[in-house]
């Protein structure tokens, strides 16, 4: 194993990095979550809360769902940099060797539909751009401009992605800043925040609190992809759960804001990000602000898809199978026609995350109390502790299925007044704990 944690191979495999060739401080760690958050699609989560909540009411279930949601999310990142592995491969030791191929098969699912998203999104922006000055339109061309670019950034691994989110930070936060300035300034919170609600979509505030936790647990897989380059278990926690909150709560009170300050200044009321910025006056500067944005989410995607991948499949190494990746993203950006659910799509992320973060949580910090055997963890053929059934946790393929199912039912068909967030990952965290304590082998 040794052989694969030199300072050259590390970025781009599935095995544990040692702790001197970790690269990643508390301050680089908490850029990469800060400004993966700046993003046009949490933005739109943002957007689409406002009328049917108001804007004060908006931002304060943004504050709270992203105060809970980042819990797990932080947990997960904590879980790679104590193992050194990636969040995929740590789900060996829950579901077993063959089991983690539903959470692997899930997250891909689900990376891949987020860059979907978000390509389509990035161009959007480019051609808003382009169109703006030379007059020539072709979001499909640019999107696919948009999509190579991502790809090409997520070749160079933890390092180009650090690099390019730093960047990413400060621009982005410059122009957001202009937009909350602008708010200020020319329209008058007071004004903004007396707009009233408008339940035109039927989104109550538990529902909005509901959608911001999902979409924390839509970066969750993604936690100890980059954790595990963490050189400080505080560095892991703070870096990650400040970022990621901060960053959260920013860019969807920006969202809510502007859909705020278009109803209070009477402007034409639309969702599509580039318009919205276009009607506030930021029209070009917002498409330099999505396109940016969407780079700095969408490489993560990307990244971490793609090392969900290997952990399933090792043998077509990192930079084939995102380039792979990539191009499946592209299609998906020109056909898939996802943004026209994205709320629908958000709330699936609950369904299917949350019951696998929650045992992998309740398996790490309460079964195994904070001790994985790494070596059997990336050698399961050599080693019994995590082999379980053939290979499959039969126990957290259960719970995972009942727990999943709840989830569903409680979002989907018959709605409780709390949600259906908190409920499912208590009934997986407790169900799991119990189950593995009256039938896992001791």
């Amino acid at each position: 194993m040794k052989e694969n944690q030199n300072s050259e191979a590390y970025q781009d495999d599935v095995m544990p990095i040692a702790l001197e060739n970790r690269t990643l401080s508390g301050v680089s760690n908490f850029a990469i979550w800060f400004a993966c958050n700046l993003v046009v699609t949490t933005m739109l989560t943002g957007m689409y809360m406002v009328p049917d909540l108001t804007f004060g009411t908006a931002l304060k279930v943004v504050f709270i769902g992203s105060i809970i949601g980042v819990i797990p999310l932080a947990l997960i990142g904590v879980m790679g940099t104590k193992t050194g592995l990636v969040t995929m491969v740590l789900s060996r030791a829950v579901f077993g060797e063959k089991g983690s191929l539903l959470p692997s098969s899930v997250n891909i699912f689900i990376l891949v539909a987020w860059s979907w998203a978000q390509a389509g999104l990035g161009g959007l922006a480019l051609n808003y751009a382009v169109n703006y000055y030379t007059g020539f339109s072709s979001p499909a061309l640019f999107t696919i401009i948009t999509e190579i670019l991502v790809v090409v950034i997520s070749l160079y691994a933890i390092k180009g992605i650090a690099l390019y989110e730093k960047i990413a930070m400060i621009l982005i936060i410059v122009i957001t800043g202009s937009v909350i300035v602008k708010a200020f300034t020319s329209i008058g919170m007071d004004l903004i925040l007396s707009v009233p609600s408008d339940n035109v979509s039927g989104l109550t505030a538990m529902a909005a609190f509901d959608i911001v936790v999902a979409t924390a647990l839509s970066w969750t897989p993604m936690a100890a992809d980059y954790n595990r380059n963490c050189k400080t278990i505080k560095g892991a926690a703070i870096g990650c759960g400040a970022g990621w909150a901060l960053g959260t709560t920013l860019s969807m009170g920006v969202g809510a804001l502007m859909i705020g300050m278009i109803l209070a200044g009477n402007m034409n009321l639309t969702y599509e990000p580039s318009q919205v910025f276009g009607e506030i006056g930021f029209g070009l500067a917002g498409s330099v602000v999505i396109f940016m944005s969407v780079i700095a989410a969408n490489v993560m995607c990307v990244y971490s898809a793609t090392m969900s991948f290997l952990n399933v499949y090792p043998k077509p190494g990192f930079k084939k199978t995102a380039i792979v990746i990539g191009v499946i993203c592209v299609i998906g950006a020109l056909f898939s026609g996802i943004l026209d659910a994205f709320l629908s799509f958000v709330n699936i992320i609950g369904v299917l995350f949350m019951p696998i973060f929650s045992i992998m949580i309740a398996d790490f910090f309460v079964i195994k109390k904070c001790k994985y055997n790494v070596e059997a963890i990336v050698n399961p053929q050599k080693y019994k502790d995590y082999r379980y059934n053939n290979g499959v946790n039969i126990i957290s393929m259960i719970v995972f299925v009942i727990s999943a199912v709840i989830a569903y039912y409680l979002s989907m068909i018959h709605t409780v007044a709390i949600g259906a967030t908190l409920p499912t990952f208590f009934i997986a965290f407790f169900l799991y704990i119990i189950a593995m304590k009256l039938f896992g082998k001791k």
